[in-house]
């Protein structure tokens, strides 16, 4: 930042001093000077987290955004199956988040956001749509597009959990990668039987 600062600071210094015979100019505002000084941080913050904050933090919002999808979806859902795994989704989804959030506490403590949209899986899975949910009318199709969404962003976390595995340092988060990857691959199943059931 003193660079910054010092290369904007030296156009003025040099028209005041050359201005004697005319009223300088005001100085144009520089792009840069926009963007809040937090911007480059946050940008720049994920890249170089430990790996395992990185993960905490993207598999939390990953899950937040699961459990806000199966909220909305809870009400609506009428295949017996499937309306007793949205249920489920939520509840177990936020004990998990509420373990990731205690661990970062206990491991990064003030450590700024990590969240890192790049990391395996996560880029595609947050870039649904959620709005038609609301206004979509309760049935076969309701129960569909539930599934045709929920499955692949449960695909996006196995496969961010698998990266897990291989990278992360603590042991405890290598253990919950490999519990989200059981209970989603499961769940996963579960969501092709019941729309093939669907279909018929």
């Amino acid at each position: 930042m003193r660079r910054i600062f010092l290369y904007l600071a030296t156009p003025v210094l040099v028209v005041t001093v050359m201005g004697c015979n005319k009223a300088p100019e005001p100085p144009q505002p520089m792009a840069q000077d926009t963007a809040p000084p937090s911007a480059a941080v946050a940008s720049t913050q994920p890249a170089t987290a430990a790996y395992d904050l990185q993960f905490l933090d993207t598999m939390t919002k990953h899950h937040a955004s699961a459990v806000e999808m199966a909220s909305m979806a809870k009400g609506n859902i009428q295949q017996a199956g499937l309306k007793k795994l949205v249920t489920a989704i939520p509840s177990d989804q936020q004990k998990e988040i509420d373990q990731m959030k205690a661990w970062r506490e206990q491991w990064y403590p003030g450590a700024p956001s990590a969240e890192n949209m790049t990391m395996p899986g996560m880029s595609s899975s947050m870039n649904m749509d959620m709005s038609h949910m609301q206004s979509m009318k309760p049935g076969p199709d309701y129960d569909l597009m539930f599934i045709d969404m929920m499955t692949p962003h449960h695909q996006s976390a196995i496969t961010m959990a698998q990266d897990a595995l291989v990278k992360a340092a603590h042991p405890e988060i290598k253990t919950l990668a490999q519990q989200i990857i059981d209970a989603q691959t499961k769940e996963i199943a579960q969501m092709t039987t019941i729309k093939a059931s669907l279909k018929k």
